[in-house]
């Protein structure tokens, strides 16, 4: 797998706290950082495809309630459909 390096400037007692967890989990720095990005992606790319199906069922909704008005217009004005005998 390819790799890529970032260098960032983190506080002190954030960089502490990183150490003491990633030795408690028995995983290098890197590794530790690793996984908490992900999982932060991961959390954020569902956070996205949500709030995308939500504006799609609302859409959705204004459409069905725009036909819901409709329908009792449009069942006047159609003749009567009887079933074939």
């Amino acid at each position: 797998m390819a790799v890529g390096k970032i260098v960032i400037s983190l506080p002190a007692p954030l960089v502490t706290r990183i150490d003491r967890l990633a030795k408690k989990a028995g995983l290098s720095r890197s590794a530790l950082l690793r996984q908490v990005v992900e999982r932060a992606l991961n959390e954020f790319t569902d956070t996205e495809v949500v709030q995308n199906a939500r504006r799609i069922y609302a859409r959705i909704g204004k459409e069905d309630r725009a036909l819901a008005e409709f329908l009792p217009l449009a069942a006047q004005t159609l003749p009567s459909w009887r079933k074939p005998r």
